[in-house]
């Protein structure tokens, strides 16, 4: 019988193959119709894109870098609320609230605003990873905004870096990260408005202004630069609906730091304001030669000082020309508001000054212009 010769599979599956490869070479359109459908390409190429890429993986670093150390702030208080439907009674009820903040040393240090703990009967902090520790007390300063929290363990926790604020320009970009409305890790980027926006309220202090979303419950949050520094602490929005409109304020850093040294030394206080009760100015040529003061000298000339002010008990006179203040030389009337601001009510305030050509130092308690002067 005459045995039948058969090709082996191996020789189809080459022809195959070879098949396949020079169509592919001689009709490239069916060979990217068929790329198409096994891949799931993009829209636009990646190389067209190329710095939009950079730029978003220079984003989500700083995230990667943020969720780290930005915490949540919740807390709860007692309030009395009014029922119009029983007859004008009221009725006490367990209020909670949540907003932002960061931790700045490894021992468990955690900034956030004045305004997000105050009154609070429970303080509690939320961590990234979503563990929930009863915050310590430490310290608060109530003009400037800022209070400084404990979390109550031995573990060592990841800070963050903080920046310098007075190299902040304008148009960098400004990035939030905290809990609006509860919402926590939310990331919102922006660029810095302005750089030093002052007198916006009370507290006279400057600002950075940012079109970044800033909300309620984001208070106390970092604002952070590209590196993923810290810049500012998220403080208030200037909006009709109270939502974000584009107009937001942060503390900046560099006067948060020196902040946190006051509380540092005012363990368990809360720092209230004070007020020197001076009104002064950059002198004129002609008080600089009536008075005796140098041409080149820096200060503030005091003409006016209220009754019974800070500033009358503890000294100062009218025509005093103020140097200095806690050490520090006084430029304009702003840094000279930025010590009294920062050595609160209760504390002392140093004093540099020219009196009729002699240079002096005051010592000058910051009282409560209100309280009684005594015999």
């Amino acid at each position: 019988m005459e045995k039948k010769y058969r090709i082996p599979p191996v020789v189809y599956i080459n022809f195959a193959l070879v098949f396949v490869l020079l169509i592919a070479i001689f009709f490239p359109e069916i060979r990217s119709a068929f790329g198409k459908l096994v891949s799931s390409p993009k829209p636009i190429s990646a190389s067209k894109q190329s710095q939009a890429i950079q730029l978003q993986s220079s984003f989500r670093n700083v995230y990667r870098e943020a969720q780290s150390f930005v915490v949540s702030i919740r807390t709860k208080k007692t309030e009395m609320l009014f029922q119009p439907y029983a007859f004008g009674g009221v009725r006490e009820d367990r209020i909670s609230s949540i907003g932002s903040g960061f931790v700045i040393d490894e021992r468990g240090f955690v900034v956030t605003n004045y305004h997000v703990i105050k009154n609070a009967e429970i303080i509690e902090i939320i961590m990234p990873d979503g563990r929930i520790f009863p915050a310590r007390y430490v310290g608060s300063h109530e003009r400037a905004d800022i209070a400084l929290l404990k979390i109550p363990s031995d573990e060592k926790f990841i800070p963050a870096f903080l920046g310098n604020s007075d190299e902040v320009e304008v148009g960098d970009w400004a990035i939030a990260v905290g809990s609006p409305y509860g919402l926590e890790k939310t990331f919102t980027v922006g660029v810095v408005s302005t750089k030093s926006r002052e007198d916006l309220d009370e507290t006279g202090q400057n600002h950075i202004q940012t079109d970044t979303a800033i909300n309620p419950g984001s208070s106390g949050g970092p604002l952070l630069n590209i590196y993923g520094e810290v810049v500012g602490i998220n403080r208030m929005i200037r909006s009709n609906s109270g939502s974000s409109a584009g107009i937001g304020f942060a503390i900046p850093i560099n006067y948060a730091k020196k902040v946190l040294r006051q509380i540092e030394q005012n363990v368990g206080q809360n720092i209230r304001p004070a007020t020197l009760g001076v009104m002064a100015t950059t002198p004129l040529p002609d008080h600089r030669k009536s008075l005796g003061i140098p041409k080149e000298a820096m200060g503030v000339l005091v003409y006016d000082i209220e009754s019974n002010s800070a500033a009358e008990r503890g000294g100062l006179r009218r025509y005093d020309f103020i140097k200095g203040a806690n050490g520090l030389s006084v430029r304009n009337i702003n840094d000279l508001r930025e010590q009294v601001g920062l050595v609160g009510l209760g504390g002392v305030l140093r004093l540099k000054i020219l009196r009729d050509t002699q240079e002096m130092d005051l010592l000058i308690p910051l009282v409560d212009a209100n309280y009684p002067k005594g015999p």
